[in-house]
């Protein structure tokens, strides 16, 4: 692990011991028809100032990434470099059902997987949000954040919901899924010029071949086609593997994400 990892990892254990409100929670969700679970990360502010309302940061498989994104937002807001959020940790029982958008019969991937990331869409859009703003003071600036199938997730999002999220962040997006339909579903919208007005991040590492290939066409396609309102960051990590890309960039897309929001006036 090089040093940038090494001090990425400090700073966030030292911002998980700053973390005073922690809600874990649940709900039935009759879309998927189970009883779903959540984190809810409330920040610092919260308690104390009764009139603030707050962004949320969905966070795509709950645990450790909730940990860190919400850590290292709050590291980064005690610096004046990024905004309170409140952080959502995600949970799915299935997560190549209710994340990858087709089912994959590429015989290289897992056949016969996949093909509820719609549903599961429905199931954010109209259970999951309306109980967090219900529950919380929300602003209705919502980010949602996913790596590798979940990260295909959230280009799912971007191109068939674009005004569910105002941001979109996509760590090593697993975009060679299936036949490739998301990717190419993605740069269709870009290409037919569909405003969204969002922000967008996406990073890779190590990653070659395939994998490699279809991530380089759509970033490009995007950032030859986006309309002027759609902010695009991308990150290419050629020392880190997969499994450390989320890590790696999520610095970036926080600062990115901050600016993008500083010039939304929030």
């Amino acid at each position: 692990m090089n040093v940038f990892l090494l001090l990425l990892f400090s700073l966030v254990s030292m911002a998980v011991a700053a973390v005073d409100v922690e809600v874990t929670n649940g709900i039935f969700s009759e879309v998927l028809n189970e009883k779903t679970k959540i984190t809810v990360k409330l920040p610092l502010s919260y308690t104390n100032n009764k009139n603030k309302t707050y962004p949320v940061f969905y966070v795509l498989d709950d645990g450790i990434n909730t940990e860190l994104v919400d850590s290292m937002n709050r590291h980064l807001h005690s610096s004046n470099g990024a905004n309170e959020h409140i952080v959502i940790g995600v949970n799915t029982t299935n997560r190549l059902r209710d994340f990858a958008p087709r089912v994959n019969m590429d015989p290289r991937g897992p056949v016969g997987e996949g093909g509820g990331a719609d549903r599961f869409l429905d199931y954010i859009e109209t259970e999951l949000m309306p109980h967090i703003n219900k529950a919380y003071r929300t602003n209705n600036h919502n980010v949602v954040a996913g790596h590798s199938i979940a990260g295909l997730f959230v280009v799912h999002a971007f191109h068939s919901r674009p005004n569910l999220f105002q941001a979109h962040l996509a760590f090593s997006p697993a975009v060679w899924w299936g036949a490739r339909e998301t990717a190419t579903a993605a740069q269709q919208s870009v290409i037919k010029g569909v405003s969204v007005g969002s922000f967008l991040y996406f990073n890779i590492g190590t990653e070659s071949g395939e994998m490699r290939e279809v991530y380089d066409n759509l970033t490009q396609t995007i950032l030859r086609n986006r309309s002027s309102d759609l902010i695009l960051y991308l990150d290419v990590f050629d020392n880190e593997s997969h499994d450390f890309t989320m890590a790696a960039g999520l610095y970036n897309a926080l600062k990115g994400l901050y600016k993008y929001q500083q010039d939304k006036g929030m």
